[in-house]
């Protein structure tokens, strides 16, 4: 039997399969492009139920028919070859089991078991902080990095998964000291960067939070799309929030926007960044038709909350009223039937919110507050980061603004200044409110 690189048992006597698998998990872990060559890896050692499970799992994350067709087969493939596999490896057939089949109270329980018990098994963790990051269950994020560190000290990583875990949980130094310990062992570990990101943005380091991004670019290039936008995205945060439009609107056309337009968090950085500009004043021309009509040729709506709230406005700024019926019929359908787990969250958060955000593009900010008020102190539990969902905050302030309710927006906007000093966004909305226009 072998090991992969994290040295967990793999049951295959096939060197070449354990090579894969390990470049699999790198490019997953480290969100590079190595991927595709598990599904032949599969093909050419199908007794090997593990690297099925992977293949299944790449399947799901094409988000479109095509995908579900080849992770079925593959789905087919691990659950054959589970009797003979490790107890570690048909346990994680089991969590692939369950994501495939959308069974995500199952799912989270056993993806926490599986840590526990395989810490080792750092792609699993990776899994897991996925998971839990989907559903707002920041202790849930951190713990999986606490419980699997003391396993992967050599590995660069670990320490990024453990430094947005803090992050998220606010426990800014420490997670600093985490994404800066990632990159400087190992340079190529953007994870570990949006992590620093995340932390000078919260503390209004902008400055900083630029150079920082910069100097560490040039390792974005063979990262994946989502990686490569998502830290242009928050290099695009920096310069909005100082009130430099020119870049961010740069940075949408040439590197968030259009990198590939077909994975859904590619779509979310650029809805949400070009949304705020928006929201700021800025006349983004007619680019919302350019994305709301790809959007609205989506295949899979209703997958994550956090993602339909972000369609809804695009939608409707780009006049999709066909689509928008589709997506909020979907949502209604979730408020009664999605899990348990997030069944609160579609009906009494994303709905409407949703609802909210379409009646802000539409430009009634009266009916979006009605919407808005009531979802606003419960946006954890959509799922999505700090920084992301301080883009429906900013929605929420603005609409404030314009339909003259100063005195509600004026003590959050102080908060807000108090708290970040010296970010000239949130002063010239105070600015907006204390002035009273």
């Amino acid at each position: 039997m072998r090991e992969d690189r994290f040295g967990n048992p793999v049951s295959t006597t096939s060197d070449h399969t354990v090579a894969v698998i390990n470049r699999f998990m790198d490019s997953f872990i480290g969100f590079g492009t190595d991927f595709f060559p598990i599904f032949a890896a599969s093909d050419e050692d199908p007794d090997c139920a593990l690297a099925a499970a992977y293949a299944c799992l790449l399947g799901v994350f094409f988000e479109n028919a095509e995908g579900r067709r080849i992770a079925a087969g593959y789905y087919a493939r691990m659950r054959a070859g589970a009797a003979e596999a490790t107890e570690r490896e048909r346990q994680f057939i089991a969590i692939i089991r369950d994501l495939h089949d959308g069974k995500l109270d199952r799912l989270l329980a056993t993806l926490r078991r599986h840590v526990k018990e395989f810490p080792r098994d750092l792609f699993s963790a990776k899994l897991a902080q996925n998971a839990f990051f989907n559903i707002g269950d920041d202790a849930a994020l951190l713990w999986v990095a606490d419980t699997v560190i003391d396993h992967h000290k050599s590995c660069a990583y670990a320490y990024g998964m453990r430094a947005f875990g803090r992050e998220q949980s606010s426990l800014l130094k420490l997670a600093e000291e985490d994404g800066r310990r990632a990159t400087d062992m190992q340079r190529k570990e953007p994870w570990a960067h949006h992590a620093v990101a995340h932390v000078m943005l919260t503390e209004g380091r902008h400055e900083e939070g630029i150079k920082w991004m910069r100097e560490l670019s040039d390792e974005w290039d063979d990262r994946n799309s989502f990686m490569l936008t998502h830290n242009w995205w928050h290099q695009a945060l920096f310069h909005l929030e100082m009130e430099d439009f020119k870049t961010p609107l740069d940075l949408y056309d040439t590197r968030v926007w259009g990198v590939d337009k077909s994975y859904s968090l590619d779509q979310v950085n650029a809805i949400s960044l070009l949304w705020r500009l928006e929201q700021l004043g800025v006349d983004v021309g007619d680019r919302w038709q350019d994305i709301g009509t790809y959007v609205a040729g989506r295949e899979l709506y209703n997958d994550q909350p956090f993602y339909d709230m972000h369609y809804g406005y695009a939608l409707a700024r780009a006049g999709q009223e066909e689509a928008i019926r589709r997506l909020l019929d979907g949502m209604e359908k979730l408020s009664r039937e999605a899990p348990l787990t997030t069944r609160k969250a579609w009906a009494e958060v994303a709905l409407p919110a949703t609802k909210g955000f379409i009646a802000i593009a539409q430009g009634d900010h009266r009916e979006a507050l009605r919407h808005l008020t009531p979802a606003r102190p419960r946006y954890q539990e959509i799922g999505g980061s700090h920084a992301q969902r301080d883009l429906f905050e900013l929605a929420w302030i603005t609409s404030l603004l314009a339909a003259g309710e100063y005195e509600t927006a004026q003590p959050v906007l102080e908060a807000r200044v108090n708290f970040r000093q010296n970010v000239p966004m949130d002063a010239r909305l105070l600015a907006r409110a204390q002035d009273r226009h």
